[in-house]
């Protein structure tokens, strides 16, 4: 549920930001990194499931700490923001932009793999990339 629910606090982003074909300028970009914390506020009052709520909080933090909204580090960031965060990437990566077009299957895999370690949880990328092989693989056996 958390993975289709991590984006809602957008609802509370201008869509002159969100479907914005430049980079965001600095208070642009401030008001986006909002959006979880508005999305927890969305959550609660409709009486989502904390492990819900925190994949929305903490979907845009980072294993090393560089993340938002709170900076948590590692194993603070609970493992169901961690699975958000990195289906969330290859799913941005992967789909078409206001700004840039959809990137191939195999770039978005490199940039996964560049990712896992310093920011996103090797662990889970490593799953993520094993569930797309066997995807791969499975409407080839059907056709044997």
């Amino acid at each position: 549920r958390s993975g289709l629910l991590h984006d809602i606090g957008k609802l509370g982003i201008p869509g002159s930001i969100l479907h914005k074909h430049d980079p965001l300028d600095a208070s642009e970009w401030k008001l986006m990194r909002t959006h979880p914390e508005v999305g927890l506020r969305i959550l609660q009052w409709a009486g989502q499931f904390e492990r819900a709520l925190l994949a929305v909080l903490y979907h845009h933090e980072r294993m090393d700490g560089s993340g938002y909204p709170h900076g948590l580090v590692g194993d603070a960031i609970p493992i169901e923001a961690r699975v958000v965060a990195v289906a969330d990437m290859y799913d941005v990566l992967t789909s078409d932009r206001p700004y840039r077009r959809a990137r191939s299957d195999r770039e978005a895999r490199a940039v996964l793999k560049d990712e896992a370690g310093p920011h996103l949880d090797a662990s889970v990328v490593s799953a993520l990339l094993r569930s797309l092989d066997e995807e791969v693989r499975r409407p080839a056996l059907a056709l044997q």
